[in-house]
């Protein structure tokens, strides 16, 4: 398969799911990452908001903010950037690039480039090659200097045994998904 069929693959999968599978399994997911050290050691919090059946990182946030953690969501800028601002709670969102929650107009741009990063994506392998939605702008963001600790999150079906990649493509640290928490050797 190619690219884009395993992102057809992956969408046909995530639109199976109900309302309370997402819910379900993505309150699995979060506790999983929430007992992490990888969680419990950053002060900054850098998440995408969740969007069309993804894991819903609004459980996230509102776990981050109740642990007093400095959190960031994305900005689309233009069809190739995007940046970061600090967000308070979920009123601090409106709907943005493709109807995707993003910080208003009121938040300031992140000044810091470490802490946990969660990187959304459709598909991973146990090799942790990643494929996201095609427009590149995770990879953009995340080639700058930076000390991340890039975390994905994922439901099971998303891991897959293999996925197409290309070199440039930037690699998780960890995949957490409701069953498996997996961290990247380096």
């Amino acid at each position: 398969m190619d690219k884009n069929e395993v992102r057809q693959l992956i969408k046909g999968y995530r639109h199976e799911l109900s309302d309370e599978d997402v819910k379900r399994q993505s309150i699995l997911i979060i506790d999983r990452l929430k007992k992490s050290d990888i969680y419990k050691a950053s002060e900054n919090v850098f998440l995408y908001i969740s969007y069309n059946r993804e894991v819903d990182t609004f459980l996230l946030l509102s776990k981050c903010l109740k642990d007093n953690k400095k959190v960031y969501a994305p900005r689309v800028l233009s069809k190739t950037d995007m940046e970061f601002y600090r967000i308070s709670d979920e009123h601090d969102l409106i709907s943005g690039y493709m109807g995707i929650m993003e910080p208003s107009d009121t938040c300031v741009k992140a000044e810091c480039r470490n802490g946990l990063f969660i990187m959304p994506g459709l598909a991973f392998d146990y090799d942790f090659h990643r494929i996201g939605y095609g427009g590149g702008f995770y990879d953009r963001y995340l080639s700058a200097d930076n000390t991340f600790v890039k975390a994905a999150l994922a439901f099971d079906f998303q891991l897959l045994d293999s996925i197409p990649y290309e070199e440039h493509d930037l690699k998780p640290d960890y995949i957490i998904t409701q069953t498996q928490f997996i961290r990247r050797e380096n």
